[in-house]
């Protein structure tokens, strides 16, 4: 079997959820040739998805001696450090995200410079929102320091965020809007590696998102008088990702979890639930509102009138930790996001976050079982 067959094959075992069996064809790919960069950065990456960052990096780093422009090998030597809580070199390398996959031609070609750190007193800077609805949510931290920096600020993020991130004394504008007059500008979740955020200095505001006041009144509204504990529940990520195999739980241990614990009042914040899902919600005496969520503003309002939301690796749990609100994050072991670190459970982002991490690969009973648990010590 040639290289490239061993490498693919390898490939195949990874995409099957089967860990073990794709190292065992990259190793024998890079044994076979030793120059194989492809095979030592996709034997390197899976270790970094099984939870060994530390273990993954000499095989990262072997692929970029042997070929230095390996962009993929690059990115996830510095998902690998970010994972590690290694900021210092994280950060830096992290701008190879520009070169990979879908990122790869998406940095705008701006006349203005792009801010590295200079003195912001009364220039204006643009903030390029990028990647998903949770990144911009988590980043979006950065702005209070950077006002406090003297600069004026314009945000650029996804049509759904604009009304929920106006801010004082700046400018929000969707990506298909003309750009304001600027200075200088910086993508969002490049702020990091100017400001030089180590774990210990991430600026970490109880809460830096609210929700409209009136919108909050309505909702609490629907939800009707307050008489049991409020758990909201969202249990998908994106579901055209690769990597939402991994972070979902299953529906119906979800349902399960809910039907064993009716003395709570649950309420469904996954807005793409599916009919039969949301029957079976409503028949668990779930409290759901198909139709009634158009953006991100409207969940934070619903969410400000909870006890509790249980979610997984999010928009949704970045919102409700981004506003404050306690927030029990269910996370995958295989392939968990650089942002979660590792062995903890609590996160250094948000301070009324805690993390239900599986034990293994795929174990979601254990999680949700602990949860259960949980649940009746909690008080508001």
């Amino acid at each position: 079997m040639t290289v490239d067959d061993l490498i693919e094959q390898g490939n195949q075992h990874r995409a099957n959820n089967e860990p073990a069996q794709a190292l065992a064809c990259y190793a024998q790919a890079f044994v076979q040739d030793f120059n194989s960069a492809a095979a030592w950065n996709n034997y390197g990456n899976v270790i970094r998805e099984m939870g060994y960052p530390d273990r993954a990096r000499p095989f990262l780093e072997q692929a970029i001696r042997i070929d230095p422009n390996h962009t993929t090998a690059k990115f996830n030597l510095a998902v690998a450090l970010l994972l590690e809580g290694n900021y210092e070199q994280g950060w830096p390398a992290y701008e190879s995200r520009w070169n990979f996959e879908h990122l790869a031609g998406t940095l705008p070609a701006y006349p203005q410079p792009r801010w590295q750190g200079e003195d912001l007193q009364g220039r204006t800077l643009l903030i390029m929102g990028e990647q998903g609805l949770g990144d911009c949510i988590q980043f979006v931290r950065y702005i209070e320091p950077l006002q406090a920096r003297g600069a004026r600020i314009i945000l650029q993020v996804p049509d759904a965020l604009i009304s929920l991130m106006q801010i004082d004394g700046g400018t929000t504008i969707g990506f298909g809007q003309p750009v304001p007059a600027f200075d200088v500008w910086c993508p969002m979740m490049s702020l990091p590696a100017v400001m030089m955020t180590t774990v210990a200095t991430i600026p970490r505001a109880l809460s830096y998102i609210s929700a409209n006041a009136a919108a909050v009144a309505e909702w609490n509204r629907r939800l009707g008088p307050r008489t049991r504990l409020r758990v909201g529940v969202s249990w998908s990520g994106r579901r055209d990702s690769w990597i939402n195999q991994h972070k979902s739980v299953p529906f119906e241990q979800i349902a399960e979890m809910i039907q064993r614990n009716p003395e709570y009042q649950w309420v469904n914040l996954q807005v793409d639930a599916d009919q039969e899902q949301s029957e079976i919600l409503v028949e668990s005496g779930v409290s759901t509102y198909p139709g009634t969520i158009q953006c991100m503003a409207d969940t934070a309002a619903l969410i400000a009138g909870l006890d509790v939301v249980i979610s997984v690796d999010s928009a949704v749990s970045h919102l409700s930790a981004a506003m404050g609100r306690p927030t029990w994050i269910m996370l995958n072991d295989y392939a968990v996001d650089w942002r979660w670190l590792r062995d903890r459970g609590d996160s250094p982002w948000y301070p009324t976050v805690k993390l239900f991490r599986q034990p293994g690969q795929g174990d979601w009973r254990s999680v949700l079982d602990r949860i259960q648990r949980f649940l009746p010590t909690f008080t508001v």
